[in-house]
């Protein structure tokens, strides 16, 4: 099947103006992308950068305790190869096999040299995919009850365990049925 593919299939290369993509079409390489593979090890280093065409990469972060999650997932919208650059722990695998196109990260970094119009997608591109990986990485975090009690997520017996530990402490409030009730501003400020 590997005949039916186009580096235009990935939206970033469709996004190129066409002098560009035209520079940076010759020196692209259709690759597989099987399912498990591990494109990206922490640590690792790499000089490729990846534009998924069919394929799916997620990207895991770890911490220092061993746990990981994932963070972000790039299809056909994107690349990875940059990901390793924003100071995570970073892998990155396969999650759905297909195909991508690899570039040398020599040709991009030309680009870069060039003053390419290729450098602003990429910045923008960054950004989006920096603001996704914060927001899964709080999404993904469990609940914190005690520092602000009514924390979306917590459970009902969460809030009242945490309730009940501050309100007699302070007397700032009062805690019945998950309701707050603030007897007055003054005390509580």
């Amino acid at each position: 099947m590997s005949f039916l593919q186009t580096p235009k299939q990935n939206l970033f290369l469709a996004a190129l103006p066409e002098e560009v993509y035209e520079r940076l079409k010759p020196c692209l390489e259709l690759v597989p992308l099987p399912e498990g593979w591990a494109v990206y090890k922490n640590g690792g280093e790499t000089d490729l950068v990846y534009f998924p065409t069919t394929g799916i990469i997620s990207l895991l972060s770890s911490t220092d305790d061993g746990e990981s999650g994932k963070i972000a997932v790039i299809g056909n919208e994107g690349l990875f190869g940059i990901a390793m650059l924003m100071g995570r722990k970073i892998t990155a695998v396969v999650q759905g096999d297909g195909y991508a196109y690899r570039l040398r990260a020599a040709n991009l970094r030309r680009e870069f040299e060039l003053g390419s119009p290729l450098c602003y997608l990429l910045q923008r591109y960054t950004q989006g995919l920096s603001a996704r990986i914060a927001q899964n990485t709080m999404c993904n975090r469990p609940p914190v009850v005690g520092a602000g009690i009514a924390t979306i997520g917590a459970s009902r017996s969460s809030i009242n365990s945490a309730g009940a530990q501050v309100s007699p402490r302070s007397g700032s409030f009062a805690l019945t049925r998950s309701r707050a009730n603030l007897p007055s501003r003054g005390r509580v400020s």
